[in-house]
């Protein structure tokens, strides 16, 4: 089986796998209003068309089109404040603190040990989920992290080669959860 390259889906109708990917996302945060899907089905045409122009400004124009509708107070910018993890306080230092982490984030996306065609398939698995959990702990919005990570986590494994990967709510959900926290 070939597996479909980020270029595949640069000029693609969104697809049925796409579809569910975004609609499984949301539902992982309990948003299942046709708006929350209208506005991912946004946010991912743009994840896949300007992707190789990963920077600070893209990340927030991803979460700015995931939350315009559902958090507009908030779409598309750094959070100013406190946010918990689970139990886990993640405590509001800077604006610029979270740039910067956010920055860290985006040069160790392509920190990998060897080239790509030179890793196993289950290398390139462990560096996507590596990533995801790294933007995640960095939560850098009031609300959506889940969802913008989760939308930057499939461009990663495209990126890297792999197909996409469609977390359903329910046992899949609690199985990627323990990729946060390996005692759940």
């Amino acid at each position: 089986m070939k597996l479909k390259g980020i270029s595949h889906y640069k000029n693609a109708p969104i697809d049925d796998d796409i579809i569910e990917m975004l609609r499984e996302s949301n539902a992982i945060e309990r948003e299942y209003t046709d708006e929350a899907l209208e506005d991912a089905i946004e946010a991912w045409k743009y994840a896949v068309r300007y992707y190789g122009h990963l920077t600070t400004k893209y990340v927030l124009k991803i979460h700015k089109l995931l939350c315009r509708r559902l958090r507009p107070d908030i779409a598309g910018k750094w959070r100013t404040c406190d946010v918990y993890i689970g139990e886990e306080r993640k405590i509001f230092i800077s604006e610029a603190e979270i740039i910067n982490q956010v920055k860290t984030w985006i040069n160790d996306w392509d920190s990998l040990k060897k080239p790509i065609e030179k890793m196993t398939k289950e290398e390139l698995e462990k560096h996507a989920i590596k990533a995801h959990v790294h933007f995640e702990g960095i939560h850098p919005f009031e609300d959506g992290n889940g969802r913008t990570g989760r939308i930057l986590y499939q461009i990663h494994r495209l990126r890297l080669g792999l197909p996409i990967n469609i977390i359903h709510e329910g046992d899949e959900q609690w199985a990627y959860y323990r990729w946060f926290n390996p005692d759940l």
